[in-house]
């Protein structure tokens, strides 16, 4: 005669393995959502439309993730999105830099890109970059790629 406790020990055991293994996928997705470095500042960018950008996206410069972006809201005011973003304290970005969203390849998510100016006057804690470039469609992109003579930027 066979107890019924046999079976209940597997069941327990295996519901207690698939706590453990999502309570480690649990903590690697915040350590995915971590900004990459210890000390950042916070500064916005104003676009016509952020879509395709979401709060957790990268913040890259030249191939380099130097921050990550915190949120994504409608400003009233402005009727723009403001996108606030976290990057490496260390830098000092200039009052003229550029950003852009989009993906670094094919099949990596949407990110914000920035690119420096020239101008020696650097952006402060809470800066807003207005030099901004919205994501162009696929169909944009093809529509310029054929019309355009092959170039597939703006």
């Amino acid at each position: 005669m066979k107890s019924g406790y046999s079976g209940r020990g597997g069941a327990i055991l295996a519901s207690g393995l698939v706590l453990v293994v999502a309570g480690a996928f649990l903590v690697y997705g915040k350590e995915l959502r971590k900004d990459p470095v210890q000390n950042s500042i916070v500064m916005h960018a104003q676009f016509n439309s952020a879509n395709g950008l979401k709060p957790g996206a990268d913040v890259d410069l030249a191939g380099v993730t130097i921050g990550r972006v915190q949120s994504i809201r409608l400003d009233p005011q402005s009727q723009m999105a403001d996108v606030a973003f976290s990057v490496d304290e260390r830098l000092h970005l200039p009052v003229d830099t550029a950003v852009g969203i989009g993906a670094p390849s094919m099949t990596s998510d949407n990110a914000l890109q920035i690119e420096p100016g020239k101008d020696p006057k650097t952006l402060t804690t809470g800066g807003v970059i207005k030099d901004t470039r919205d994501q162009l469609s696929l169909e944009q992109q093809v529509s310029n790629y054929i019309f355009g003579g092959g170039n597939l930027g703006n």
